[in-house]
């Protein structure tokens, strides 16, 4: 039996890292003390984990939609401004994002926004 290598795999990884420091992160305690250098205990280090895997992320270049979808996520991810919209993104409903009180995004988000709705239909597709 051949194994075939995903051409994004190394863009997934990072995506992974990614969603389970943020996850991580989530999970710490709101006062998360003591504070020194502007970080509790354990944030440093679950930043340093997803400043890593997003650097890789924009590095990189999509082979396949999954990969484009993943570098899109971040972009949106970083065009948020409202929490309802970060907590829409995190239950990944791009529609309430669209509908939101304040926005979608800035423009950059809403055109990365509508790309990333393109490839979730490509995706389903079987393109």
């Amino acid at each position: 039996m051949m194994t075939t290598i995903n051409p994004d795999a190394a863009i997934i990884a990072a995506w992974e890292r990614r969603q389970t420091a943020y996850a991580a992160y989530n999970a710490l305690p709101i006062e998360n003390e003591p504070v020194i250098d502007g970080y509790g205990p354990g944030e440093a280090e679950l930043w340093a984990v997803i400043d890593a895997a997003e650097a890789e992320i924009r590095s990189a270049t999509a082979a396949t939609t999954r990969g484009a979808m993943i570098q899109l996520s971040c972009a949106v991810f970083h065009s948020l401004t409202q929490q309802s919209d970060v907590d829409a993104y995190e239950r990944g409903d791009l529609a309430a994002i669209e509908a939101g009180e304040h926005g979608p995004c800035d423009w950059s988000g809403r055109l990365a926004l509508a790309a990333l709705r393109s490839l979730m239909v490509m995706e389903a597709a079987g393109c």
